[in-house]
């Protein structure tokens, strides 16, 4: 039998049971121990929607965030890495599930909301529990608790599928429409109850395939959250960023760094160093959720919130002092209420240069890139947006700007003339520009012949840098407050800086005319 492949992006209905319908879980403890594994191995590759452990099989509805031979090893290894202890702990060898898990693709909206109710209601179906809510080894409660869990990452999607968590908790005590009769019986000694052990004929486990009721439902393309849709992109956005510097490069290669967050979420962090153009540069995307720590919720006026953020951002610091750092970011953000609602949501970003010596041309080509990308959604967001990066990228205690500026936006919320859709449309439009705007640029400056003098004077500048981004940068307050991660945190400082007491370059001089340039703000594209 050929197995389907798992392909990222997409939601499956994962099954499998022991061999011969042998007991995989032999108590609660097993079950609690497999969960852990199931934390372990499958956030981050994918997300869980719904789940349920019975004695002999279980259920998952998972979401594939990676391609589908890393998100299928993950689920491999999870099974293999439970078979393992469990063998251990029972004193038996051989195989313990059947040969392969199970899947299904998910491709019909309705079917997938048929298919939570159905796992959740596993329990009673089989007679394990007189009521599925009672049941502990299912993902139904997780529902209705603001506590981090299993399902986090997707409570708030499910909630919006079912409209909200009422109408969830009430279509759970409906009849299951579709569900009733699959491809054909199967007699199994359900999970004892009390003293009693019943025999019940009950839905192949292994069906699904043909279910009654969805022959003529029309498919559709199932609706995708907006935080999956935006992580899928900076996903997909990452991985053409660093491919095409490492071919700029043509030595170094991105060494990635998957980590996870105690409080949940986690990351995939990408770092360059020591190449033949950048001498260091990182390109990060990360997504993280959970309570939102106190710090923060005095920030944002709110009590007892959970959020989840995600974002791409990336710092390249060439070697050449004639090619400029490069700094870019585009993130997303929710916050929820203590049902697990969304109540707060925006996008932000943006992309700025700065140089250490001054090309004009190069200047205007990095503000003629931003504006194209603006012009497109609105014409007023140019000069709005490159004026509040004037405004922010300003080292206040240095009475100048970090470089030349570009694009800075924040908290882009729904509006009566921009729809989240349309915001999503405009970030991931500036976004896809950025190898458009910098790349023309460091292939014409990286090679250029330099100075040991001019080589001190980029890492003087280079000090400036790392003063904003301790100092001022929202984004790095942000992640220290929350528990991020602290080298992706502090990946953007370069390796290599100069404080050199009370410094001024030489009268009219290349250095000091970007000093002049950075005391007040250039409109470059007039």
């Amino acid at each position: 039998m050929k197995l389907e492949t798992l392909e990222q992006g997409n939601y499956y209905h994962i099954f499998n049971r022991g061999i011969n319908s042998e007991t995989i879980f032999k108590n609660e403890g097993n079950k609690t121990y497999f969960l852990g594994l199931m934390k372990k191995h499958l956030e981050g590759n994918t997300s869980i929607l719904s789940y349920c452990l019975m004695d002999n099989h279980f259920h998952f509805l998972l979401k594939i965030n990676s391609e589908g031979k890393t998100a299928n090893q993950s689920i491999s290894n999870l099974f293999n890495a439970y078979a393992k202890a469990f063998n251990k702990q029972q004193n038996r060898t051989g195989s313990l599930f059947e040969k392969h898990f199970r899947r299904k693709k998910i491709a019909d909206e309705n079917y997938l909301k048929n298919l939570i109710l159905y796992i959740h209601k596993n329990p009673e179906n089989h007679n394990v529990v007189k009521h599925f809510k009672d049941y502990k080894f299912s993902s139904y409660e997780s529902y209705f608790f603001n506590n981090v869990s299993l399902i986090s990452n997707e409570k708030s999607y499910v909630l919006e599928l079912f409209d909200d968590l009422d109408n969830f908790e009430y279509v759970h005590t409906l009849d299951l429409q579709g569900f009733e009769n699959l491809a054909g019986p199967e007699t199994i000694t359900s999970q004892k109850q009390g003293n009693n052990t019943n025999k019940k004929t009950s839905p192949n486990l292994l069906g699904l395939e043909d279910l009654v009721g969805f022959s003529n439902t029309k498919k559709i393309q199932l609706k995708t959250s907006m935080k999956d849709k935006f992580y899928q992109y900076i996903q997909n956005l990452q991985d053409r960023i660093t491919s095409k510097l490492e071919t700029i490069d043509g030595k170094a290669k991105f060494q990635e760094d998957i980590w996870k967050r105690p409080e949940g979420g986690g990351g995939r962090t990408r770092v360059i160093e020591n190449g033949n153009v950048f001498e260091k540069g990182g390109v990060n995307i990360s997504g993280v959720h959970g309570k939102l720590p106190d710090t923060m919720q005095k920030y944002f006026g709110v009590e007892d919130a959970d959020f989840f953020a995600c974002g791409l951002s990336l710092v390249l610091h060439p070697k050449n002092p004639m090619a400029p750092t490069v700094h870019a970011n585009w993130r997303y953000f929710e916050m929820y209420d203590k049902d697990g609602k969304i109540v707060d949501q925006w996008f932000g970003g943006g992309q700025d240069l700065t140089p250490y010596y001054l090309f004009d041309e190069d200047a205007k080509h990095f503000h003629q890139t931003c504006k194209t990308a603006c012009d497109k959604h609105n014409p007023e967001f140019y000069p709005k947006y490159k004026a509040r990066c004037d405004e922010y990228f300003y080292n206040a205690h240095r009475n100048e700007g970090r470089g030349l500026g570009g694009l800075f936006f924040d908290y882009c919320k729904a509006t009566d003339d921009m729809t989240m859709e349309n915001w999503y449309n405009f970030v991931t439009e500036v976004g896809d520009s950025f190898l458009e705007a910098y790349v023309p640029i460091i292939e014409k400056r990286k090679d250029l012949p330099f100075t040991k003098a001019q080589r001190d004077w980029q890492e003087i500048r280079r000090g400036r840098y790392v003063e904003f981004n301790l100092v001022h940068d929202k984004g790095t307050l942000f992640g220290l407050k929350t528990n991020g991660r602290i080298e992706s945190i502090l990946m953007s400082l370069p390796p290599h800086v100069q404080w050199v007491y009370n410094h001024h370059p030489e009268a009219g001089s290349e250095e000091e005319r970007l000093l002049e340039v950075l005391k007040n703000p250039v409109d470059w594209l007039k």
